[in-house]
């Protein structure tokens, strides 16, 4: 029996460490795409308003455009980095303007050597916005199969502190307040190891009351294991 509850804690623990690397690796998809995002920014806005200036009556104006089109692509970027962490995806049309935006970066960033028929130009002046419309569409994908992992992982976590506070204690450290229905059928989900949000749609009160009670319940189970 101690190898079995030995054995049980050591997955646990592997378990939290894995999440928490998953965690840090997310963290880090995304901070090195926004290093992208501003690197691609600053060399777009460097290299696009000359053309644009060569090509408007106020040649002062020429960086406007190019920082349009950069923020454009940021807007898209920032909503895709929220959307995709909760495992939604954007669908057609904010992927089609994902791309409009990064191809009009292109064209700013290539003009210029493509009409003077300066090809290694062109190839050097590509490797940003291509780079960066790559890193755009590869980011969200990440962001989802990230996020179904840790949901997964965050789940063996619960299921794990549960199993081990039932075997431990059958019931949680008993108060001496009567408890209400709706307390009463918090505790059965909580040894249950129901979530706190399905449980709340369950009974009819709200998730934030839930997992105050969930947490109440894991203090008691801690005090008393």
């Amino acid at each position: 029996m101690k190898m079995t509850e030995t054995s049980k804690l050591t997955i646990q623990t592997e378990t939290t460490s894995e999440l928490k690397s998953i965690i840090r690796t997310r963290r880090l998809v995304d901070s090195m795409m926004w290093t992208i995002a501003a690197g691609a920014i600053l060399f777009s806005l460097m290299t696009g308003s000359p053309l644009v200036s060569a090509h408007s009556h106020w040649a002062w104006t020429g960086w406007i455009l190019p920082l349009l089109v950069d923020a454009a692509l940021v807007l898209s970027l920032s909503a895709d980095s929220i959307l995709s962490r909760h495992g939604v995806h954007s669908g057609h049309w904010p992927t089609a303007f994902r791309w409009i935006t990064g191809v009009a970066s292109l064209f700013l960033n290539c003009w210029s050597s493509l009409s003077s028929g300066d090809w290694v130009g062109v190839a050097v002046h590509s490797i940003a916005p291509v780079v960066l419309i790559c890193a755009a569409e590869v980011a969200p994908v990440y962001r989802r199969k990230f996020h179904e992992i840790e949901l997964s992982l965050s789940d063996q976590v619960q299921e794990f502190t549960v199993t081990r506070a039932v075997s431990k204690k059958k019931t949680v450290a008993k108060d001496s307040t009567p408890l209400t229905t709706n307390q009463q059928a918090i505790r059965d989900g909580f040894l249950a190891g129901k979530k706190a949000g399905v449980l709340a749609e369950e009974i009819g009160v709200s998730p934030s009351y839930v997992y105050t009670q969930y947490r109440k319940m894991k203090d008691e189970l801690d005090l008393t294991a």
